[in-house]
């Protein structure tokens, strides 16, 4: 099983973005091949309302991430709505491997394995990218990919990735040796888990 993190953006593109529609073949792949991935949502517009409130009221980055994190616990549940029956989310990522077993497909809401945990830097350094990445180690997964929004471009190493905004600045870190794809939303969604190989 591969962990796959689907952006906020992804998830809250409108239906006249171009993205909607690769969205949408997306999840067809899905319900077609339930147990397959564990599903890591991005916080989309919520988490952008954490940054906003943080800029305007002045709290610290700790209480962000903690905000943040349930930001990504209210994505998992329209990601999970979205997907159908197929799709369960799971508060405890060590319930996941369970759920794929029996032909579901776990969504991540990682607010209550992630809200005390201060092994991780607890700041805007993490995002969903890294959480999906530690989701990897935690249950020792095949690998991770992170589906984007923008164009990725080809060979770029985690650290490029990093400074150039795509993935978030601690993803060097937490990705490393593990198996990382970073991918266009489309081109995943064309080509499903064959657009993995060959690490898969």
């Amino acid at each position: 099983m591969w962990a796959l993190k689907v952006g906020g953006s992804i998830l809250h593109a409108p239906p006249d973005d171009p993205l909607a529609a690769a969205r949408d073949a997306l999840f067809d792949r899905l319900r077609a091949e339930p147990g397959r991935f564990l599903l890591v949502p991005g916080g989309g517009h919520h988490a952008d309302a954490v940054r906003a409130a943080q800029q305007a009221e002045g709290f610290d980055d700790d209480t962000a991430h903690v905000r943040a994190l349930a930001a990504m616990d209210v994505c998992a549940r329209e990601l999970a709505d979205l997907l159908g029956d197929t799709a369960r989310v799971v508060t405890r990522i060590a319930d996941a491997p369970a759920i794929a077993a029996s032909g579901g497909t776990p969504v991540w809401a990682p607010h209550t394995d992630l809200a005390h945990d201060h092994s991780l830097p607890r700041s805007w350094a993490l995002t969903s990218d890294s959480i999906a990445a530690v989701a990897v180690r935690r249950l020792g997964l095949a690998g991770v990919c992170l589906l984007k929004s923008c164009e990725i471009p080809p060979g770029a190493s985690a650290q490029a990735l990093a400074a150039a905004g795509i993935v978030d600045s601690e993803w060097p870190r937490q990705a490393l040796d593990l198996t990382t794809v970073v991918l266009h939303l489309a081109d995943f969604a064309r080509a499903g888990v064959d657009a993995l190989n060959p690490w898969a």
